[in-house]
């Protein structure tokens, strides 16, 4: 038997396999990365609201701050009330990921952010 030819073909169907698998990776830890961008952002905006609660336009303000972190944030809801801070962001992966270019994959980040005994509060909501 010829064991060259066998170990041939079985390479040859596995290459493919192989190519899926690096490109998952890569699209997973795209997708990642993604999220991580986008809750850091919300933290830190979050975490500054809840310093300028009282602020008349600090609604105004957050908005600019999180346009000019991310200038293509597809949802922006910002909620005050009773004290709270609350920010949900949304925003719809680009087409850079290679296997998921043909679905709408939309990213969700939340935080709420409060003063409570003085001491400020910022956490996933």
């Amino acid at each position: 038997m010829n064991n060259k030819g066998q170990s041939l073909v079985t390479f040859i169907l596995l290459i493919p396999i192989i190519f899926l698998i690096l490109f998952m990776v890569y699209d997973i830890g795209s997708m990642v990365l993604f999220k991580i961008e986008l809750d850091n952002i919300n933290y830190l905006v979050t975490d500054y609201g809840v310093d300028k609660l009282t602020n008349p336009d600090i609604e105004n303000k957050l908005e600019e701050m999180i346009v000019k972190n991310k200038s293509s944030i597809d949802n922006v809801d910002i909620t005050i009330k009773d004290n709270k801070l609350s920010i949900v962001l949304e925003d719809t992966l680009d087409n850079k990921i290679s296997l998921i270019r043909k679905f709408k994959v939309k990213i969700k980040s939340s935080y709420v952010g409060y003063m409570e005994e003085d001491k400020k509060k910022v956490t996933k909501g």
